[in-house]
């Protein structure tokens, strides 16, 4: 009977003993897979932290550069309004001009035809 209790106590010990094990291999897988878990979050933390730090970064320059274009872009339409002014007065000026001097040939054909009929009313 001593042997048999002894078996007994032997099998009961490994029951416990194995289960205790896998107890164990269990609570440390679940810890691994946690652990696991927590270090992909804060890696995707992080890697989206340095994403919205790049794209800042792009926008802001890409911010500057369109800024910069506007304000060449502004300054050229500015010279041209400027160029085209300038042509429409030159333009506007010799047309007076010409507008100027054909008003003075009418002026002067009527002075020569008063001229004329004053004097060829007096010699009648």
């Amino acid at each position: 009977m001593n042997k048999e209790l002894i078996v007994i106590g032997a099998m009961i010990s490994m029951l416990v003993f194995t289960s205790s094990l896998n107890h164990s291999y269990a609570q440390n897988a679940t810890t691994n897979a946690s652990n696991t878990v927590s270090n992909a979050t804060a890696l995707v933390k992080q890697t989206l932290a340095e994403v919205e730090q790049n794209v800042s970064a792009v926008l802001n320059n890409t911010s500057d550069e369109v800024r910069s274009t506007l304000k060449e872009l502004g300054q050229n339409l500015s010279n041209v309004g400027s160029e085209i002014g300038s042509d429409i007065l030159n333009q506007t000026e010799v047309t007076g001009k010409k507008v100027g001097l054909g008003a003075s040939d009418v002026l002067s054909n009527i002075s020569g035809e008063i001229k004329e009929g004053i004097s060829g009313n007096s010699s009648k």
